[in-house]
């Protein structure tokens, strides 16, 4: 099991599908929580984020890392474009159901 701090590579290899898992790991990495297949602990100042469907470990190593990681979900999936993770979501949710 490895440890990385990049995000991209994290974020490619856990393979997020669809609106649902992309909130969940947002709320996960946000409240530092678990979330279904997602995991957010903190240790140290530090926050280790885990997916069940990979073996890397992405390693956040301070408050700045862990909403500069936040901010780039938020760009990488347009929720930056909703205002908030709450409008994106509420707008994926209605899509979804059309």
């Amino acid at each position: 099991m490895a440890t990385t701090t990049d995000f991209d590579f994290w974020l490619d290899e856990v393979g997020l599908e669809g609106h649902e898992e992309i909130y969940a790991l947002y709320r996960t990495v946000s409240d530092v929580e678990s979330m279904g297949m997602l995991e957010c602990s903190a240790s140290d100042g530090k926050y280790f984020v885990r997916a069940d469907n990979i073996e890397d470990t992405l390693m956040l190593a301070s408050e700045k890392a862990r909403q500069a990681f936040l901010a780039t979900i938020e760009s990488r999936f347009g929720i930056s474009d909703f205002g908030d993770i709450e409008g994106w979501y509420g707008y994926e949710r209605a899509m979804s159901k059309e």
